[in-house]
C-alpha cells in the first residue's frame, strides 16, 4: 500500500501547462501529409453498491498553425458521465490531428475522469466490471520531412479515504501506449500495483499492434473486473478514480531559412481552442 498526502492535488485535479508560441520559417515547396489519432473509451458497471457521491471532469485543448498554401486541422473531444442510481459510469476522450504541406504543426489533447465515493461495511465486498477500448493511429508520407505522434493512457485507482488527511492507494491498474512515426519509441503495455491483483482481466481481451514504417497502429480491448473484501470492524470510505488521457500531434520539419514566413498571432492560419467541464454531484 502507498500513502499519498497530496492525492487530491496529484490525482483529482487536472493541471494544464501553458502553450509557448514562437515563429515558423520558410521551407521548401514540396508538400507532405501527416495524421495522428488517439482515442479511448471506458464503461464501468456492475457495481456491488451505489456511490454516495460522484464526480466527472473533462478537458480538451486544440492548437494548430500552418503556412501559406499549407493545411492543418485538429479535433479534441472529451465526455464523462457517472449515474449514481442505478450506478454506472462511462467516459470517452479522443484527439486527432492532421496536416498537409511543408510548414505545419497541429496538437490535440483530451482528458476525462470519473470519481465515485462508496461507503463499505465491515466484511463487505466491493466490486465492479469494466471495459476499456484503446485505439492509436499514425501515418506520414515522407519520413524525412514529417512526424506524427499518438499517446494514450487509461488508469484505475482505488483509494481508502477513511482518514481524509491521509488517503491510501489500495489498488491500481493502467494501460498505456505510444506511437512515434518515424521513430522506435513505440510501445503498449499494462501495469498493476500488486500480483496477484484485485483487478482481473478476461481472456477475451485482445491487443493488436502494427509497428514500423510510415503507418502504425495499436488497437486494444480489455474486459475486466475489480473485487476486494474489506475486513475489520469499521466502515471504510472507498474512492474509485478512473482517468483517461489522449494526445495527437503532427508536424512538418522544414529546412531553416533566413526569411521568416510569419509570426504567430499575426498571420493567417492560427487557431486555438480550449474546452473544459467540471461536475460533481453529492448524494444524501
Amino acid at each position: 500500500m502507498m500513502k499519498f498526502t497530496n492525492i487530491l492535488t496529484n490525482i483529482l485535479i487536472f493541471k494544464t501547462a501553458p502553450i509557448l508560441i514562437g515563429t515558423v520559417l520558410v521551407s521548401s515547396p514540396s508538400l507532405a501529409a501527416s495524421f495522428a489519432s488517439s482515442k479511448g473509451e471506458v464503461i464501468i458497471d456492475g457495481f456491488s453498491k451505489n456511490p454516495y457521491q460522484v464526480g466527472v471532469e473533462t478537458n480538451a485543448e486544440e492548437f494548430f498553425v500552418f503556412g501559406d498554401g499549407d493545411q492543418a486541422y485538429v479535433d479534441a473531444f472529451a465526455e464523462a458521465n457517472f449515474v449514481a442510481d442505478p450506478s454506472g459510469a462511462d467516459n470517452t476522450s479522443s484527439s486527432e490531428a492532421g496536416g498537409t504541406g511543408s510548414n505545419f504543426f497541429a496538437l490535440g489533447e483530451s482528458t476525462a475522469r470519473v470519481i465515485g465515493d462508496f461507503s463499505i461495511l465491515p466484511g463487505e465486498t466491493f466490486e465492479f466490471d469494466f471495459e476499456v477500448y484503446f485505439d492509436l493511429k499514425t501515418s506520414i508520407d515522407n519520413s524525412s520531412d514529417e512526424s506524427a505522434n499518438a499517446e494514450g493512457n487509461v488508469s484505475f485507482f482505488i483509494f481508502d479515504t477513511t482518514a481524509e488527511d491521509t488517503p491510501i492507494l489500495l489498488d491500481f491498474f493502467g494501460v498505456s501506449g505510444n506511437l512515434e512515426t518515424p521513430g522506435d519509441n513505440d510501445f503498449f503495455g499494462s501495469t498493476q500495483n500488486i500480483v496477484p491483483s484485485n483487478f482481473s482481466i478476461s481472456p477475451s481481451s485482445s491487443v493488436n499492434e502494427s509497428f514500423g514504417g510510415n503507418k502504425e497502429s495499436i488497437s486494444a480491448f480489455f474486459d475486466g473486473s475489480y473485487q476486494r473484501t474489506f475486513d475489520g470492524n469499521q466502515i471504510r470510505n472507498i474512492r474509485l478514480v478512473e482517468i483517461k488521457a489522449n494526445s495527437a500531434q503532427v508536424q512538418s520539419t522544414p529546412e531553416p531559412s533566413a526569411t521568416i514566413a510569419f509570426i504567430l498571432f499575426s498571420a493567417v492560419g492560427v487557431s486555438t481552442r480550449f474546452k473544459s467541464r467540471i461536475n460533481r454531484t453529492h448524494l444524501r
